[in-house]
């Protein structure tokens, strides 16, 4: 049974849990842990939660039925974003960034169109970017075997910062800036392609050695 001196090291222990644990917390299991009643976890939750209001801090105490979390405040909504943006910018391999490239500056376009670019099949890169809700489905290519078409959704112009696919084409360098992606990717398929067939005629020789 842990021992607190005085509601205030309720309300710390409280705030610490919620912290470390990311997610919300059932009131059940605070008053486990920390050994407390319901009157002592209602007292500390009141407490904390005008605490954090009245100091003006970047995070919120919220209040779920049964469940006690720590979420961000309104106000700090748009510096969440750039957050969020800049990761999924990290998260997206060069692979999926030159595919999303050509999906935004081409569409609609099939993915066969998408491989004849990049010189690689593209299969797994699109999975990615559609799971991402990045690009979508947009109808079927009226030709033998009906093709799937792709374009990027609102989500892809939100997450990279543009207004709309006229802002993303006409942006300052963007032009460029995928025409180089596209060069790169062409001559590292074309060194890999290289190098598997002087492998692959060393293996030979020795075989016929």
């Amino acid at each position: 049974m842990i021992n607190f001196n005085d509601n205030n090291e309720i309300e710390s222990a409280i705030e610490s849990l919620l912290f470390a644990a990311g997610d919300s917390i059932t009131r059940n299991n605070i008053k486990r842990i920390l050994g407390i009643d319901d009157k002592a976890l209602e007292e500390a939750v009141e407490s904390l939660g005008k605490r954090l209001e009245e100091k003006r801090s970047g995070v919120k105490l919220l209040v779920l039925e049964n469940r006690l979390q720590l979420g961000t405040k309104e106000e700090n909504s748009h510096f969440i974003k750039k957050l969020l943006t800049i990761n999924e910018r990290q998260s997206l391999s060069k692979g999926a960034l030159e595919c999303l490239s050509i999906v935004a500056f081409k569409q609609p376009v099939t993915r066969v169109q998408i491989d004849e670019i990049r010189g690689v099949n593209s299969d797994y890169v699109i999975q990615k970017l559609a799971e991402k809700e990045i690009i979508k489905e947009i109808g079927r290519l009226d030709s033998p075997g009906r093709p799937i078409i792709y374009g990027t959704t609102d989500d892809f112009l939100i997450q990279f910062g543009f207004s709309s696919l006229d802002e993303f084409k006409d942006k300052s360098g963007a032009n460029e800036a995928f025409k180089d992606l596209i060069e790169n990717e062409k001559k590292e398929n074309e060194n890999e392609e290289k190098n598997r067939d002087l492998k692959n005629g060393k293996d030979n020789n020795h075989k016929d050695n």
